[in-house]
């Protein structure tokens, strides 16, 4: 940042786009301020570029300065380590490593044109829905910021390739985004990565990259046996865990045992992570570590009034009670009063069907049959994304 601010005017101003968008994405009244006090980026003509942003209240992707410095580098030079930028902006030459400042206005000229890109709202919005409709809809169930940045900055490339349609646009980055999640691709040593798939993007083009990438990764063996374990987890923020959760968004699955209920409403609004065994029922019957009864294959999304109504119950018996509602039609526990409807509630929420006969003695068995599920689940939604 203060090496854009060193360029003069011009420089100081682009600092500011970068400050002020970031600063109007997550407080958005301040746009009134900016404009009172800061005559000089008012009156360059900048400020017009971020105005939509005191409109905006969405949060689902809010990127801070690094942020935007690694997409610009990504979008204006096929770099992606910020040292590279600078670099750039100081005029040295990546083939010689020698410096030249009259390399420096045109790399300002190429700083600029990827900002302006960046904080256009058309293409910020239109980034967004595409990642919402893979069903990431909220903060929460996107736990790498660098896999936003990265997917943010393919798009981005993809607008400027001619021979790209919008759907393939949106395929492409839709599935590059749902993949990198799945393969943790941007953790680590991401900037190294980046550089290596912004090169091989260039060279064979993002679709054919893309299917390098997933028949080299999502094999076979991923989705049997690798994720599977990758499920083998205490954490809801798990990517893999978040993964299924978007599969469910954006496949309109229903909560547990719901009969309207979506998991994407529970999402937006108010929904409850519930055991499908009861952590009370599990650590008085041989289960009393954490690490046991808080795996998220024993976890779903449920209304609140159904994981009160279910409480500390073993399967047998709340299902048994829902059996009954399904027999009666008096409802207590949720609305569901068709035994087929119960089994596609069931299939949508990956739990096994034999869920009425879970005890204690098969609990863990019914961790490994409900990871293969979700597994199962994923794989689909990722074929159709």
């Amino acid at each position: 940042m203060s090496k854009i601010a060193t360029y003069g005017e011009r420089g100081r101003n682009l600092r500011k786009v970068i400050d002020y968008f970031c600063h109007l994405a997550v407080a958005p009244h301040a746009y009134s301020d900016i404009a009172e006090h800061d005559k000089e980026f008012a009156g360059s003509g900048y400020l017009s570029s971020i105005a939509w942003l005191k409109d905006v209240a969405e949060d689902l992707y809010d990127p801070a300065y690094g942020d935007v410095i690694r997409i610009a580098g990504l979008v204006g030079f096929s770099r992606g380590k910020a040292s590279s930028i600078v670099s750039e902006l100081s005029g040295r030459d990546p083939e010689t490593h020698t410096v030249d400042e009259a390399r420096i206005p045109a790399a300002y000229d190429r700083l600029e044109g990827a900002l302006l890109q960046i904080v256009k709202k058309y293409h910020f919005e239109n980034f967004l829905m595409i990642i919402k409709s893979a069903g990431f809809i909220v903060p929460g169930m996107i736990g790498s910021k660098n896999a936003l940045n990265f997917a943010y900055a393919l798009y981005l490339r993809l607008r400027a390739d001619e021979t790209t349609t919008e759907g393939e646009r949106k395929r492409i980055v839709r599935r590059w985004f749902v993949m990198s999640m799945l393969t943790q691709r941007h953790s680590g040593s991401f900037e190294s990565t980046w550089e290596q798939d912004i090169r091989r993007i260039g060279a064979v083009g993002a679709a054919a990259y893309l299917k390098q990438i997933e028949e080299s990764k999502l094999t076979d063996g991923f989705w049997n046996v690798a994720l599977p374990a990758n499920l083998e987890t205490t954490s809801t923020s798990s990517p893999f865990f978040q993964v299924f959760l978007a599969a469910q968004v954006a496949t309109g699955k229903r909560g547990f045992l719901s009969r309207s209920i979506t998991v994407a409403a529970m999402q937006q609004q108010s929904g409850d992570i519930h055991h499908i065994v009861p952590k009370d029922y599990l650590r008085n019957n041989g289960f009393p570590d954490r690490g046991d009864y808080n795996q998220v294959a024993n976890f779903a999304l449920t209304e609140t009034s159904i994981n009160i109504s279910i409480s500390n119950k073993p399967p047998a018996t709340y299902m048994a009670e829902l059996l009954t509602q399904i027999d009666t039609g008096k409802l207590s526990l949720g609305e569901i009063v068709d035994r087929a409807d119960l089994e596609t509630n069931l299939q949508e929420n990956a739990v096994p069907e034999d869920i009425f006969a879970v005890t204690a003695a098969s609990y863990p068995e019914f961790l490994d049959r409900r990871r293969r599920l979700m597994a199962e689940v994923i794989r689909s939604y990722f074929d159709q994304l």
